[in-house]
């Protein structure tokens, strides 16, 4: 029994022993599964992406100018219309009695201005008389003054009886106008898109207050309304070619051109951290045979730029480090080139250590400075060489929605890395660990290595890289 327990001690101890030596054993380094693409020489088109909505380029809102019962309404939602048709009629009955009462006030102002015409001639003769019997000594100067104001008062009677009818005149035309907008009618051909009114309602016109009765829309001709970034709205002209999806008709684009862009920018969030300047963007829509309405969601594209024949790589494959996290090669290389001087003059350079190392505290004080600093980060790819990720500075030109122009930097044919969005975003530094996904039986490798995943903006910041590629030329 007691050999028993100690052969059983003895397993135990052994166990524990394994488990260790498997814990605190040399463990396999972790590395970063990554997917790469190759380089590659083909054409580029920058393009700007924005959504907005659809509209007709002409669209009118129909208005009661007068108040009153609407009497009839001639169409209905989705009628087309010629300009100048019948469309509303207002109950014209107080209307019509203004245009009496006005009428007779403009015939009465006539009468009285005639009958003031009239004593204004009579008491004209009598100064005129007299003037004359004056100047022979035949009556006295009292009786000439007041001839004469009697002929200034007959003109200021004249006077008043024009200005009356002037002003019974003006009412005459304006009761005249608010019968005739009683009828209401069409402003443009189009559709009748909006119908806010039925028979029977009241239309409250004025000047301060806007009654839609019913919208009008020319919808031969339509238009997309979208709000572009300031860093990207300096990138689209006037004329620009442009491709449009309706949310309606996925997979269906329809054409169009650039046809306005905002000089004001829009402002939201002021004041905040969310702050965000854009600019609007009117985007024409060219012949379809989709039949899109006003209000669809729509995401167009924009092209802006165009590049035959340039070497590119997959967008998300472009991201951002900082200076200090990479080992730049053109020191590498400098050193290498340099090994076998530093060698002939490892005599000077060992007199020369204590200089080094007298400098060396200088430059770790000057080190520390530096950190307070703000790095920028700069544009980088990643190659694979040996299953270790490096780090190469790129410089970079135009984008589309999947790929983007190297200019500097890279070479045809080279793989780069090209996912996962979270290694290329974050995980992945210079000189990390990394391996390739294992093929799946039967799978072959095409030419540009494994398949890259969906495209997406450059992680980490958004540069507005295309403003480096200039326009079309």
């Amino acid at each position: 029994m007691r050999a028993v327990r100690i052969l059983v001690v003895v397993l135990i101890l052994v166990g524990v022993a394994v488990a260790l030596a498997l814990n605190l054993g040399p463990k396999e380094a972790v590395r970063i599964e990554v997917q790469t693409e190759r380089a590659r020489v083909e054409p580029i088109t920058q393009v700007v992406t924005a959504s907005g909505k659809i509209r007709p380029e002409r669209q009118v809102n129909v208005a009661a100018d007068v108040g009153g019962y609407i009497r009839q309404i001639t169409v209905k939602e989705g009628d087309a219309v010629e300009a100048g048709q019948l469309l509303v009629q207002i109950d014209p009955e107080i209307y019509v009695a203004a245009v009496l009462a006005s009428d007779a006030g403009a015939r009465t102002a006539q009468a009285q201005l005639a009958l003031a015409q009239a004593g204004l001639e009579r008491t004209r003769g009598e100064e005129e008389r007299v003037r004359g019997l004056y100047a022979k000594d035949l009556t006295s100067k009292s009786v000439l003054e007041r001839a004469r104001a009697d002929l200034a008062i007959a003109q200021a009677e004249v006077d008043a009886a024009q200005g009356r009818l002037l002003q019974a005149q003006a009412g005459l035309d304006r009761a005249r106008k608010d019968l005739k907008k009683c009828t209401i009618t069409a402003p443009l051909a189009g559709t009748v898109v909006v119908l806010n009114k039925e028979p029977g309602e009241r239309a409250s016109g004025g000047d301060f207050r806007e009654d839609i009765l019913m919208t009008i829309a020319d919808l031969s001709s339509m238009e997309v309304e979208v709000e572009v970034g300031e860093r990207e709205v300096v990138l689209i002209s006037e004329g620009d070619e442009a491709e449009i999806e309706a949310d309606a008709f996925t997979g269906k684009p329809i054409p169009g051109r650039v046809k306005e862009i905002g000089n004001a920018g829009i402002t939201k969030n002021p004041g905040t951290e969310a702050e965000v300047t854009s600019f609007r963007v009117v985007v024409q829509v060219l012949e379809t045979p989709l039949r899109i309405r006003p209000q669809m969601s729509a995401t167009v594209r924009m092209q802006t730029d165009h590049r035959d024949a340039t070497l590119t790589v997959p967008i998300q494959s472009v991201c951002l480090r900082r200076p200090s996290e990479l080992a730049p090669e053109e020191k590498a290389g400098e050193g290498e080139a340099k090994a076998g001087e530093g060698e002939a003059k490892a005599g000077e350079g060992e007199a020369r250590a204590g200089e080094g190392e007298a400098r060396a505290g200088e430059g770790e004080a000057k080190a520390g400075l530096g950190g307070f600093k703000r790095e920028e980060p700069v544009e980088v790819v990643f190659l694979v060489e040996d299953g270790v990720a490096r780090a190469r500075r790129v410089k970079t030109g135009l984008s589309s929605d999947t790929r983007i122009e190297i200019l500097e930097g890279l070479g045809e044919g080279l793989e780069v890395v090209s996912g996962p969005y979270r290694a290329l975003a974050k995980d992945l530094q210079d000189g990390a660990l990394v391996r390739l996904p294992k093929p799946a039986a039967g799978a072959r490798a095409g030419p540009g290595g494994p398949a890259a995943p969906g495209g997406g903006r450059v992680p980490g910041k958004d540069l507005g890289r295309g403003g480096r590629g200039g326009k079309k030329g």
